[in-house]
């Protein structure tokens, strides 16, 4: 599944099995709210702790490939719950312990066996030091996963097995020194020690300051007594030792009780320490008084050498584990330290014993008493996986359980697999048979609550024919559209692999060509040869690999000589190679074709190879297939087996490998579906756990698509989706439409259309491959994305916190209550997942519990109604609040009768009425309070997805769930239910019996579905935190909102950004204030290039990648993984910080002289404005307007190309904030850039609202009309003068070039003309008294962007008819002249002429508001009211060289009566000249009266 960039929703399905989690690491967080369990599987697991030490699982995090060998905390600052995970094969993740994010990964080439966290004297926070399977000790910085320095060993090097760090101190506990000193203990004995200054550096090794040989051999721990630092414990599998730390000399030793080793141990006290041996035991022991550092005694020979025993801590259980339980001790940080001896084992039980407290009486006693007979003490608590499982009241649902169960318990899935194109599922099972049932509706039995449909309705088909488990499925049309539709493989334990034919569930072939279960099917890339290209590649577990033709239905190659069991497969098409790795790191390379094999290869080398095996893989010097003949590499385009390196490496810079990246495309491009099922497992004995990934995007997509395809040409037009006739189509449009209809057709008709005629040509045509299209969505034929969409918006929707729209939810909408609780997930970067474990809301709903018996509520007696339970489950005040807010927004509540919420008591009619409460009341708290706690990361992914679909659903038409069948059945009451101000929340049947027009009826729905999609997406978009309450809801996270405020797909986008202001909205300025603090050092300055992580090379990624989920950057992809990561933190914190502050500044920031759009707001005194973007402290202002006109005008560069989100996130902000920017901005470099992203709108953009994702051009494109249109309406007059200044500008330099150069002929005020007409023709609409005090400088534009010899054969109210609504323009039919009144009184005239500027004449003392000029041409006449005079001019001069204003003189002037003017009088509408004949004109004014004069 590839989440680049994409919003991925992970729901679990977890199964009736728990998952194994064999504890190999365990790690208790400082504040004692969390464990840490690391597995043996490379699972982390994640457990609350409560105030009374109850045990929780919360998540599982999933990310590792192999054992956790260590872990160790990431941060000691409360407010980053960050820990450190390593494995047994070098990875190491940095992950946040509050939502499971992986917030760094890296990949070592050494194996850590113990990491452990120190805050060292001179560092800032913890750092890791890491010793293993390494004769060095690293110091790790866990942000960055860095090593920073290496301690070496100069004396005798070896493998180091435990280390510790302490801080000497004098015997009176007076330190010596401020350095911090790191003791370590080899394998073979030697103790070192090191002393750290706080100026080591990476490239110096730091070598010991001096080293013992002490008898102890392959040490376990090694800790110094943190209580005076003068002690050293040392435990090794035989005996544990005491040594004095200054000079390491023994003072007492232990040994191993009888059939146990010793694994670990601590210091208690001064006095006392606990050891832990491998069967999970913990014993006390008291040192003597020689071993005691405090007492007189220390280190003189007494008679009592031995420590004593005097307490043990034991499980009591009998059962044998499989490897020894991972233990650790804990001391709280807290002010009565708790201590705690922390234990988890092979079964995935944690165990915790509070150590006791012993007096000396207690411990003389124990003396007397024989040494057999310690006091036991039973653990606090323990918790287990399987456990919780038992204890849930739901049992975790499995993807088909009820389907065709056997003995009625479900049977294990071994391997599911899902077809998206016809939203099935297909699972393997334990018996050997596969089951295909359709997903979303068997997902949706699972987890929500339905009436219609029941297990037996849902269309199964099973197929028979494996003996044993199904070990691998693989359905290869997924994979590439040259494999049949119909064929699905399945390998078994039985050795065999079967192709099957899915429509008719008939098997078609056996393969049995291996000699083990089978491991692995997998398909071949795209571009390998053509006998490769119809075989799908199988792996067993006798190691062996085989190529399986389908279409011969033959095996055509067996590669078996592998010594040790295969693990990854990869792919050298071009080259004809496939090559295998095994688990013991070697290599072998085989040839397809022939089947011989080419090499093996170990080390290095074979690392390189397999790192440059990929689909777009660079052609390399050790891998050319010398076989391959010159006319083959011809035929497979292979021509790099011949270039030169040289050229190689040039490719590899321009990024020129053209051919191989077009594949890695269509590959992405099948990836991405609006849902997507995974079958995952904790271990490989374990049956899978299924997640469903719903991928908003997408889903928006298709819902569009579909939409969009049912729409005739007609309609499309008429929503200017489509270009008009008169347009010249670039291909664009037209074809894009043609694919929409396709896409439209193979979904509904089960799939891609490419296939379907294939499929029939070939006679194993299914039934229902070709059937049409259909127009009306009915139950059979309802498309596949609706159903997901149904599933997807009924999971996420915040059930409970308003009844009346839950009700207009479940009646119009169509959406489903979940049954039970539902496990959520978060993708984070690099794949790496976590996913809420059942049961995790347990602790919410005890607190909840707690907290009503503490208010000793009494439930009311019998049924709850939704109302009550909403009542109870909140507070008094909050309901007050509640109330308030809901009926500000016209949601109050009425009361209803019950007769809509019988049907889900009924259903529940056996189960005892007490069960189905607490139940009720689980599911109240868990959508109520719970879900909305997991992390302000969940939230944000669960509020944006909930949102753009829901605007998406109330775009389309008739976009409900209910189904005709529903409908049906309410038709049968006739009730209706209305809410506050009459919308209609229910309403049993669906169209009124009173109203005779359908239509009417279907208008009606329509608008009240509309009207509920809105609700729904306010409630989530606006309304939530004072619904949820604050404590209880963990808010978006701004960070991630800022990422999209640019996404590619439109409704996002818009959901982001209403999601983000609202938030901001909501924190008020003393919040905005503190994310300003937090943001603003991350802003780009431009003093030094070097430092400004935002000069032309840096700022490399485009925002799109930069997501939580974000792929390693493939620009820097081939430097160490380290040093990209953190400036990749870096630079994606810059693009963030410069998105918060533009639109923090744009909507909060003070605006010079406020846009007429913002006036209404500061008269009702709403606005004060932001701190940092003030009139007096405008420092902020001026960096982001720096920052974001750098982005707009920066040329496209290798780090910063050009049509990047953050670019278009630069664009928006620019028009959004326009007012706030202006004094900082260089406004005509602005506009002419913003002209020159605009200039093939037309072409590009089909209209603003359209729904799909545009092309990056075209996206910026959109952005960028937006911006320029913006920035019109906010500042009329600076648009208009800066542009007639540029085209001033223009005209002078094109008359002053003696030709046509070509630099002027591509002036973006040439390419952009249709562009700035719109954007005057919208400023006529919206600020037409705007324009005409600028009426001359805007018909400088305007004629200029008209095409000159149009305008004198067509004339100007033809061409633009828009400017001609002002009566102080108009135009001589006969000597093509423009003339325009001018507001000082002028009288600006026009010769159609290239690049000629406009002439002015003084005419009157005051504006001019009305010219007009004869039929015949010769005269023209102008008034003003200000001097009420209208003046005669005669325009033509019988002179022949008559220029200028010779030409025009007045001939005579006329006084008028005064009309009568207030404040509110426009001045546009005044008065109106009418010519009657070529003498005679007639002056209307506006309060009617008509005067006739005459020349």
């Amino acid at each position: 599944m590839s989440t680049s960039s994409n919003l991925v929703v992970p729901v679990v399905l977890w199964g009736r099995k728990p998952p194994t989690h064999c504890i190999a690491a365990i790690l208790m967080t400082p504040d004692q709210r969390n464990i840490i369990t690391g597995c043996n599987d490379g699972q982390i697991g994640i457990w609350d702790v409560t105030e009374n030490s109850q045990i929780y699982p919360r998540s599982m995090l999933f990310g590792h490939t192999a054992a956790i060998s260590c872990l160790a905390l990431g941060s000691e600052k409360t407010d980053t719950p960050y820990i450190v995970s390593a494995s047994e094969n070098g990875e190491m993740c940095l992950w946040d312990i509050s939502d499971g994010r992986c917030v760094e990964n890296t990949k070592m080439p050494h194996i850590h066996t113990c990491m452990q966290a120190y805050h060292f004297q001179v560092s800032k926070d913890v750092r890791l030091v890491c010793n293993g399977y390494y004769p060095e000790i690293f110091i790790i910085n866990p942000n960055s996963l860095e090593i920073l320095y290496t301690l070496t060993s100069k004396v005798a090097p070896d493998w180091i097995s435990a280390c510790c760090i302490l801080h000497p101190v004098t015997k009176d506990g007076q330190s010596i020194c401020k350095d911090d000193v790191v003791v370590a203990i080899s394998n073979s004995g030697a103790v070192k020690v090191w002393t750290l200054t706080g100026n080591e550096i990476m490239t110096q090794p730091v070598y010991e300051n001096e080293s013992k040989q002490i008898r102890c051999l392959n040490a376990q721990t090694l800790t110094c007594c943190s209580y005076n630092q003068r002690t050293v414990l040392i435990v090794c599998s035989k005996y544990w030792q005491i040594y004095d730390a200054g000079d390491f000399t023994l003072l007492c030793s232990e040994s191993n009780r009888c059939g146990e080793r010793w694994s670990g141990g601590d210091f208690i006290s001064v006095d006392k320490v606990i050891v832990w041996s491998n069967e999970g035991k913990g014993y006390l022991y008291k040192l003597p008084v020689s071993a005691n550092s405090e007492s007189v005694e220390y280190r003189k020979p007494s008679h009592q050498t031995s420590p004593h025993a005097y307490y043990i801590l034991d499980m009591f259980s009998e059962s044998s584990m499989a490897c020894a339980p991972a233990m650790t001790f804990h001391i709280g940080k807290s002010d009565r330290p708790t201590r705690f001896l922390l234990r988890g084992d092979s079964e995935g039980q944690i165990v915790m014993w509070t150590l006791p407290e012993v007096t000396e009486r207690q411990m003389t006693l124990v003396r007397q008493e024989s040494f057999d007979r310690l006091p036991a003490l039973p653990p606090r608590c323990s918790t287990s996986l399987a456990d919780i499982w038992e204890n849930l009241r739901h049992p975790p649902a499995g993807i088909i359980d009820g389907l065709c169960d056997e003995n009625n318990q479900p049977l294990a899935i071994t391997s599911t697999i899902y077809i998206p194109s016809q939203g099935k599922v297909a699972c393997g099972r334990q018996n050997g048979s596969i089951v295909i049932a359709p997903a979303s509706q068997s997902i949706i039995l699972q987890l929500l609550e339905t009436e219609e449909l029941k297990h037996k309705d849902v269309p199964v088909k099973i197929l028979h024919g494996h003996h044993g488990c199904v070990t691998s499925l693989l359905y290869p049309f997924n994979e590439s559209t040259r494999y049949e539709p119909q064929h699905l493989l399945s390998g078994g334990a039985d050795f065999s692999v079967m192709l099957w034919d899915i429509y008719t569930g008939c098997k078609l072939h056996t393969f049995t060509v291996h000699g083990g279960e089978i491991t692995q099917l997998l398909c071949p890339p795209n571009n390998c040869n053509s006998r490769i290209l119809p075989c799908v590649c199988s792996v067993a577990s006798d190691h062996s690999v085989t190529l399986l033709s389908l279409r011969e239905r033959k095996c055509i190659m067996l590669a078996g000589r592998h010594l040790f069991p295969v693990q990854t497969i990869k792919w050298r098409p071009l080259d004809d190679f496939m090559v295998v790795s095994c688990s013991d790191g070697t290599v072998y390379v085989w040839q397809m074709e022939t089947g011989h094999l080419d090499r093996v290869i170990h080390g290095i080398t074979a690392e390189e190879i397999l790192n440059n095996c990929d689909e777009n893989a660079t052609p390399m010097e050790s891998l050319v297939n010398p076989n391959i003949t010159l006319t083959q590499a011809l035929k497979r385009r292979n021509l790099a087996t011949f270039k030169n390196l040289a050229q190689q490496k040039l490719q590899i810079q321009t990024g020129t490998v053209q051919q191989s990246s077009s594949h890695r495309n269509d590959y992405l491009k099948q990836q991405t579906y609006p849902m997507f099922i995974q079958g995952i497992r904790a271990n490989l004995k374990d049956p899978d756990i299924h997640i469903l990934f719903f991928d908003t995007e997408s889903l928006i997509v298709q819902l569009l698509t579909e939409e969009y395809s049912t729409m005739s040409p007609g309609e499309l037009e008429a929503k200017g989706f489509m270009p008009y006739a008169d347009q010249p189509d670039h291909g664009g449009f037209q074809g894009m439409m043609l694919k929409i209809k396709e896409k439209a057709e193979a979904v509904t008709g089960g799939q891609r259309s490419p296939s379907r005629s294939e499929s029939s040509s070939r006679g194993g045509s299914p039934a229902h491959a070709a059937s049409p299209t259909h127009k009306s969505v009915t139950n059979l034929d309802r498309s596949l994305t609706l159903d997901i969409a149904q599933l997807f918006l009924s999971c996420l929707h915040a059930w409970g916190l308003d009844p009346d729209l839950d009700k207009l939810c479940i009646n119009k909408l169509g959406l489903l209550q979940p049954r039970c609780p539902i496990a959520f997930g978060l993708i984070s970067r690099s794949g790496h997942m976590s996913l809420m474990l059942p049961g995790w809301h347990k602790r919410f709903c005890q607190e909840e519990i707690m907290e009503k018996m503490t208010k000793d509520f009494a439930p009311p007696p019998g049924k709850v109604t939704l109302i009550q339970q909403a009542r109870s489950a909140s507070s008094g005040q909050f309901d007050k609040k509640s109330l308030a807010l809901a009926q500000r927004h016209g949601l109050v509540q009425s009361d209803y009768t019950d007769s809509d919420q019988d049907s889900d008591s009924s259903s529940r009619k056996d189960v005892p009425q007490r069960q189905s409460d607490a139940i009720l009341n689980e599911m109240k708290a868990f959508s109520m309070k719970a879900r909305w706690q997991i992390s302000s990361a969940v939230t944000t992914n669960h509020l944006l997805s909930i949102i753009s679909t829901a605007n998406t659903l109330m775009s389309m038409s008739h976009a409900t769930f209910v189904t005709e069948k529903t409908r049906k059945k309410r038709r049968g009451s006739k009730k209706r239910f209305t809410g506050h101000l009459g919308l209609v929340v229910a309403e049993s049947f669906d169209s009124p019996s009173t109203s005779d027009d359908e239509t009417d009826a279907m208008m009606m729905q329509q608008s009240q579905i509309k009207q509920g999609w809105s609700l729904k997406a306010a409630l989530h978009c606006v309304l939530l935190p004072e619904m949820v309450g604050p404590d209880y809801l963990k808010s978006p996270q701004l960070e991630m909102l800022a990422r999209r405020w640019q996404d590619r797909c439109l409704e996002i986008r818009e959901a982001a950004q209403a999601l983000l202001l609202a938030e901001l909205r909501r924190i008020g300025p003393a919040g905005r204030k503190e994310i300003l603090d937090q943001w603003s050092p991350f802003l780009p300055t431009y003093v030094d290039p070097q430092l400004s992580l935002m000069n032309a090379e840096t700022l490399q990624k485009n925002e799109d990648g930069d997501d939580d989920e974000d792929e390693e950057d493939p620009m820097i992809n081939d430097t160490p993984i380290q040093k990209s990561s953190s400036s990749f933190e870096s630079r994606r914190k810059q693009a963030t910080a410069i998105v918060m502050l533009g639109v923090i500044g744009a909507e909060f920031g003070h605006e010079i002289e406020p846009s007429r759009r913002k006036l209404e707001d500061i008269k009702k005194g709403k606005k004060s404005a932001q701190e940092g973007f003030t009139l007096k402290n405008y420092s902020l202002a001026r960096h982001t307007s720096k920052a974001l006109t750098f982005l707009l005008q920066q040329p496209p560069s290798k780090k910063l190309p050009a049509y990047t989100p953050i670019r278009r996130a630069a664009i928006d902000l620019i028009g959004r904030g326009f007012t706030v920017w202006e004094p900082y901005l260089d406004v005509s470099a602005v506009l002419l850039g913003l002209l020159e992203l605009c200039t093939d709108s037309d072409r590009l953009v089909p209209s603003m609202v359209y729904g799909l994702p545009l092309t990056p051009v075209a996206d910026v494109c959109r952005t960028a009309r937006h911006a320029l249109s913006l920035i019109a309406t906010a500042r009329p007059p600076a648009f208009i003068i800066t542009m007639a200044k540029e085209v001033a500008r223009f005209n002078a330099l094109a008359q002053a070039a003696q030709t046509q150069h070509s630099t002027i002929m591509s002036s973006v005020l040439i390419r952009g003309k249709s562009e700035i007409l719109k954007t005057i023709e919208l400023l006529v609409e919206k600020m037409p008294s705007d324009v005409a005090d600028q009426l001359v400088e805007a018909m400088d534009v305007t004629i200029h962007c008209l095409d000159i010899n149009h305008m004198k054969t067509k004339g100007l109210q033809e061409l633009f008819p828009t400017i001609c609504r002002f009566s102080m323009v108009c135009m001589c039919p006969v000597t093509k002249r423009v003339w325009v009144g001018a507001k000082n009184g002028g009288l600006a005239f026009y010769d159609l002429k290239q690049h000629s500027k406009c002439q002015m004449i003084q005419a009157h003392s005051g504006p001019v508001i009305a010219v007009s000029v004869s039929s015949d041409g010769k005269f023209l006449v102008t008034y003003s009211h200000v001097d009420s005079r209208l003046k005669f001019w005669q325009t033509a001069s019988s002179s022949l060289f008559g220029i200028g204003s010779q030409q025009t003189k007045c001939v005579k002037q006329t006084a008028t009566p005064p009309i009568p003017m207030t404040n509110t009088t426009n001045l546009l509408k005044l008065v109106r000249l009418v010519w009657v004949d070529n003498r005679c004109i007639v002056m209307l004014t506006v309060d009617g009266k008509e005067q006739k004069y005459s020349v």
